[in-house]
C-alpha cells in the first residue's frame, strides 16, 4: 500500500535538508537510508516526482535527478507509465555498508560502458600502467630451484627482501636494517596492521585531507576518530596538526610526506620537525607512509629526509608505485617492542605475500640501480606535464595541482560533488577516482584524482573522453536548474 506524500515528507524524508552535497544528491541519500533501514519496502512505489517536488519545495527537475541516482545505484527501477518502484535485493546480500573507496572499486570490476568504449581507461589507480618499465634482472626474476627456500615460512618476510628493502630505504635517506622490517602485502595491510596495534574505538587519528583512498576505511575499522587538516604544496598543514592534537589525548597522526597521495605534494623540512615537535608535545605516534618515496618529479628539487629518521616515527610503505601494483608486496618499519606486537598480529592475519612474489620483489630492488630510476622519474614526469596541458586546454574550468611527486594529479571541479561526474565518466570509457573516495573531512567531494602514469597516447585519450564527459554532465545540470 502506497504511504501519503506527508509520510514522506516527514518520515521518510526527514531531515534531508541538513545533509551535506547538492539538494538532489540530499534527497537520494535520505531515500537510499530510508531503504536501508527497511523503513521504506521493497516494492513500494515512490512519489510521483512533481508532488514531491511541491511538497519539498525543490523543482521537478531536482526530483528527476534523485530518482537517476537511484536507479543508476540499482535502488529502483523506473518502470515506463507506472512509476518508480524499489527493487527488492536478493536474500543474501548484507546490508550494503560501502565507503567511497569501496564503489569505486566495485565500478572498476563491473564496468559496463557503452559501445565504442570496450577499451575502458582506468585513471583511478595511482600505480605504472604494465610491466614494460621494470628493470632487466640478471638470471630472471625466479630462481632455478625454489626448494632451496626450505619451506618458505619466514615471520617477517623472506630475509633477502628485507636486505633489499633495506638497502634501498638507506639509499632514500632512512637507514634502515633487515631486522627493522615486517614485509606485508601492500600498504594497506601495512595500515591496518597498524591499526590494530594502535587504533582504539574514539582514538583521534589526525590525518591530511585528501588522503590515500582507503585510509578512512582502515581508520574506521578500528572505530577510530578521523580528524582531517588540509594540505597545501608544502604538504601537510603542521600547525592544524598541532591545534588537532592539542585537543586529543595521545592521538595518531598519519603523514603521506614522500609524495601525497593524492595532490603529489612533499612535506618541506620545516613541517617536519614541526610535526615531530608536536608529537613530543603531545604524546603523539606519526605514522608515516613512504610509498611514494623515491618518485620526486622535480629534478632540481630535494625532497625532506623522512621522518622516520626519529625513531619513534612507524614507517610503511609499498613497492606497488614503482613496480607494479599486481606485485602486492608492502612493508613496516617500527620501533622493536611495537614491531614484535606487530609481527604477532602479521603472522595471525595470513596474508603476507608468497615466496615467489617476494623473491621478485627482492630481485627488482636490486635491479633498480639509479640510471633506472632516474629514468622512470624522467617517464613520469613527461606524462605528468602531458596531461597538465591537456586538461590546461581542454577542460579550464577544472583546477589542477601541480604534483612534485608520485603518479596522479588532483584536480577541482567547479560543482559540489564530482561522484555523478565519475559515473558519468565511466560511460564515457574513462574511470577517475571522486573526491569521496579520498575525503576524510567532506570538505573535498568536489575533487579527482588521475593517474598520470598511462602512455601519452593513452592520456590524450583519456581527456578526449572526460572532455564529452563533462560536456555531458554540464547539459545536464543546466537542466535540473
Amino acid at each position: 500500500m502506497d504511504q501519503d506524500l506527508g509520510w514522506w515528507v516527514r518520515i521518510a524524508l526527514d531531515g534531508w535538508r541538513e545533509r551535506s552535497g547538492s539538494r538532489y544528491r540530499r534527497i537520494a541519500e535520505a531515500l537510499a537510508d530510508a531503504m536501508e533501514r527497511r523503513l521504506v519496502g521493497a516494492r513500494t512505489r515512490l512519489p510521483a516526482e512533481r508532488p514531491l517536488a511541491d511538497a519539498l519545495g525543490v523543482s521537478r527537475g531536482t526530483l528527476v535527478r534523485a530518482y537517476d541516482e537511484l536507479a543508476d545505484a540499482g535502488l529502483v527501477e523506473r518502470r515506463q507509465g507506472a512509476g518508480t518502484y524499489v527493487r527488492p535485493r536478493p536474500a543474501w546480500t548484507q546490508a550494503p555498508v560501502e565507503n567511497a573507496a569501496s564503489a569505486l572499486l566495485r565500478r572498476r570490476l563491473a564496468h559496463d560502458g557503452p559501445a565504442g568504449h570496450d577499451d575502458v581507461i582506468d585513471l583511478s589507480l595511482s600505480v605504472p600502467a604494465g610491466v614494460d618499465h621494470l628493470p632487466h634482472v640478471e638470471g630472471g626474476l625466479l630462481p632455478h630451484d625454489l626448494g632451496s627456500y626450505g619451506h618458505g615460512l619466514h615471520p617477517a618476510g623472506l630475509p633477502e627482501l628485507r636486505a633489499a628493502l633495506a638497502d634501498h630505504l638507506t639509499r632514500l635517506g632512512l637507514p634502515t636494517t633487515a631486522e627493522q622490517l615486517i614485509v606485508t602485502s601492500g600498504a594497506r595491510h601495512a595500515l591496518s596492521l597498524v591499526a590494530a596495534a594502535l587504533v582504539a574505538p574514539g582514538r583521534t587519528v589526525i590525518a591530511g585531507c585528501p588522503a590515500y583512498p582507503g585510509f578512512s576505511a582502515v581508520v574506521a575499522a578500528r572505530g577510530g576518530r578521523l580528524v582531517g587538516v588540509p594540505v597545501d604544496p608544502l604538504g601537510v598543514d603542521a600547525h592544524a596538526v598541532e591545534r588537532a592534537a592539542a585537543q586529543a589525548r595521545e592521538p595518531l597522526v598519519y603523514v603521506d610526506s614522500a609524495g601525497h597521495d593524492p595532490t603529489g605534494a612533499l612535506l618541506s623540512a620545516a613541517r617536519r620537525d614541526s610535526l615531530l615537535g608536536t608529537a613530543r608535545r603531545h604524546g603523539a605516534l606519526i605514522v608515516e607512509d613512504l610509498s611514494q618515496a623515491g618518485l620526486d618529479l622535480d629534478p632540481d628539487g630535494r625532497p625532506a629526509a623522512p621522518l622516520a629518521a626519529d625513531d619513534s616515527v612507524i614507517a610503511v610503505g609499498s613497492l606497488s608505485k614503482m613496480f607494479w601494483a599486481g606485485l602486492r608486496v608492502g612493508w613496516v618499519r617500527a620501533p622493536a617492542p611495537l614491531r614484535d606486537h606487530l609481527l604477532r598480529l602479521r603472522s595471525a592475519s595470513d596474508l603476507a605475500p608468497g615466496v615467489p612474489t617476494q623473491i621478485i620483489a627482492g630481485r627488482l630492488l636490486r635491479a633498480a640501480d639509479a640510471g633506472w630510476r632516474e629514468g622512470l622519474r624522467a617517464t613520469l614526469r613527461d606524462r605528468r606535464d602531458l596531461l597538465l596541458e591537456l586538461l590546461a586546454r581542454h577542460l579550464p574550468a577544472w583546477r589542477v595541482g601541480d604534483p612534485q611527486a608520485g603518479l596522479s594529479a588532483w584536480a577541482v571541479l567547479p560543482v559540489t560533488e564530482s561522484e555523478t561526474f565519475t559515473h558519468l565518466a565511466a560511460r564515457y570509457g574513462v574511470i577517475v577516482a571522486s573526491g569521496a573516495t579520498a575525503c576524510v573531512d567532506g570538505g573535498h567531494h568536489d575533487g579527482v584524482r588521475l593517474s598520470f602514469a598511462e602512455s601519452p597516447r593513452t592520456l590524450e585519450s583519456a581527456v578526449d573522453r572526460l572532455v564529452a564527459a563533462w560536456e555531458e554532465h554540464t547539459r545536464r545540470l543546466a537542466a535540473s536548474r
